[in-house]
């Protein structure tokens, strides 16, 4: 009876995103009036995950209605969000079919800073988002953890 329990308990909690927001620095100022924001991704190991993470939070900063648009590269901005991707790890549909809930989540985990056109630090945190491991949840993919993601570097600037 133990045993069924414990399976269960790890089911339910396999079923759903998570996220975790570390704040590095308590926040110093609100966060800018400006409506376009610089936005940097880097330090991921596939150039395309950093742009698939880039169009994440992009997306919740425009849902959130933090901001209205990004300026293009190299131009300068009011406001500049850094993104420092430390680990991301994608577990294959492969895995994921052969070791079910065992082959753990998607993860993405990365520091995140927010500064001023003065180069003053108004927002820095650590975030650890991560998507479902049990295969029957629907939120198994790496895009889960990435949208996830985008919702918890909003939560990290509020």
């Amino acid at each position: 009876m133990r045993i069924v329990a414990a399976v269960l308990l790890l089911a339910l909690a396999a079923c759903s995103t998570e996220g975790k927001v570390t704040p590095m620095l308590a926040a110093s100022a609100p966060l800018p009036a400006a409506r376009s924001w610089s936005l940097s991704v880097h330090g991921c190991q596939k150039p395309s995950d950093c742009n698939e993470v880039r169009v994440e939070v992009l997306a919740a900063l425009l849902n959130a209605s933090l901001i209205e648009g990004i300026v293009p590269p190299g131009q300068l901005a009011p406001a500049a969000l850094d993104i420092d991707v430390t680990r991301i790890r994608d577990v294959s549909m492969g895995e994921r079919i052969l070791f079910g809930a065992m082959a753990g989540r998607n993860e993405i985990v990365a520091n995140v800073t927010l500064k001023n056109d003065a180069g003053l630090t108004l927002r820095s945190f650590k975030v650890e988002s991560a998507s479902a491991a049990h295969p029957l949840s629907g939120k198994t993919s790496a895009q889960d953890a990435y949208r996830q993601f985008g919702s918890d570097i909003v939560s990290g600037l509020r």
